[in-house]
C-alpha cells in the first residue's frame, strides 16, 4: 500500500510540475492545475494508503501517524490554503508529525535532512518550501520502506 501511495503522490507531483512548473508550495498544484479535484483526491488516497503501513511500522509514537493522516485529509478537504485556515492547519499538522514519527526511527537522517534544508533556506535557493514538502515526505516514505 505505501508503495503505490508513493506512486500516486510523486506521480501526480512530476506531471503537475512539468505541465505547468513548481511553485511555492505542494499545495499550489490545486490552483495551476486544469483539474483542481485531482489535488484533493490525490492527498487524501495517498494519505489514507499510507496510514496502514505506518500504524504496522510501530515505533514509540505510532499515533503520530494518525495525525499525519489527519492532517493530510484537512488539506484535501479544504484545499484553498490562501483563504482558508484550515488548510494550513493541516498542513502544519501533517507537517510536523510526519517529521516526528519519522524521527522516532531514523533520528539521525532527519536531523541531516532538516539542517540540508535549512542550509538550502538560508543560501535563498529557489522553492524552499516546495523543497520542505517533498523533503518531509520523502522521509516519510523512507521510514515507511525501510
Amino acid at each position: 500500500m505505501a508503495v503505490i501511495s508513493l506512486i500516486i503522490l510523486a506521480t501526480y507531483l512530476m506531471a503537475m510540475g512539468l505541465a505547468y512548473g513548481v511553485r511555492e508550495y505542494v499545495s499550489d498544484n490545486y490552483y495551476i492545475g486544469k483539474h483542481p479535484w485531482l489535488f484533493s483526491v490525490v492527498i487524501a488516497v495517498s494519505g489514507g494508503l499510507m496510514l496502514p503501513p505506518m500504524l504496522e511500522k510501530g515505533g514509540d509514537a505510532p499515533f503520530l501517524a494518525l495525525f499525519v493522516v489527519f492532517g493530510l485529509l484537512i488539506v484535501a478537504i479544504a484545499p484553498h490554503y490562501k483563504v482558508d485556515k484550515m488548510h494550513a492547519v493541516g498542513a502544519f499538522t501533517a507537517l510536523i508529525c510526519g517529521v516526528m514519527w519519522a524521527m522516532s526511527f531514523h533520528t539521525r537522517i532527519v536531523a541531516c535532512v532538516a539542517m540540508a534544508w535549512g542550509c538550502y533556506w538560508a543560501a535563498k535557493l529557489p522553492k524552499p518550501y516546495y523543497v520542505g514538502e517533498v523533503a518531509a515526505f520523502g522521509l516519510i516514505y523512507g521510514t515507511i520502506l525501510t
